[in-house]
């Protein structure tokens, strides 16, 4: 299970509700904020040892609700830890002498003994690649390897951007 999914499934919940908090996800009441949890687990957590617990934060919370978190906790400890976080998500950009016209790879095609990449300039026509698909591209090419390496352009998440322009900050750290 990867911990967005684990966020996902308690906050679906009617009385309890999660978050990340740099290294760790919080499991709080519904009605508290996330600094009054009564779970708190690093998101690298094996077992329950190191789960911190603070029963006194169990406010109003449905017992279903405790069972399905706990559940959540339990499948995300199972879950070994290099398969909860999201894969990485890159497109790859081709930029020019100038930087006014990038051009963007909207596919690349394979045959015997060429691989082809198609070209955009329109960045909503830009393929996303995961970094899986990216290392299958380098191990069949290794020649490539660097260029491949020179045009990923991170992926970042629409919703993340969205928080960033409503709160003001849009490009002020990137």
């Amino acid at each position: 299970m990867k911990i967005d999914e684990a966020v996902n499934v308690i906050n679906s919940t009617m009385t309890v509700r999660a978050k990340v908090d740099g290294d760790y996800l919080n499991v709080f009441s519904k009605d508290m904020i996330s600094d009054n949890w009564f779970l708190k687990l690093n998101t690298k957590a094996i077992n329950w040892d190191t789960v911190l617990k603070h029963w006194g934060g169990l406010t109003e919370v449905a017992p279903e609700d405790l069972a399905r978190a706990m559940d959540v906790i339990q499948r995300l400890l199972d879950t070994p830890v290099n398969e909860r976080f999201p894969e990485k998500k890159y497109r790859l950009v081709a930029k020019r002498e100038t930087s006014f016209h990038p051009k963007y790879v909207s596919n690349i095609i394979t045959g015997f003994d060429e691989l082809v990449f198609d070209l955009s300039e329109d960045e909503k026509e830009a393929r996303i690649f995961s970094e899986k698909e990216l290392n299958q591209i380098k191990k069949r090419e290794p020649s490539l390897a660097p260029s491949i390496d020179a045009m990923k352009v991170p992926e970042i998440n629409q919703a993340i951007l969205d928080f960033y322009k409503a709160e003001g900050n849009y490009g002020k750290d990137w």
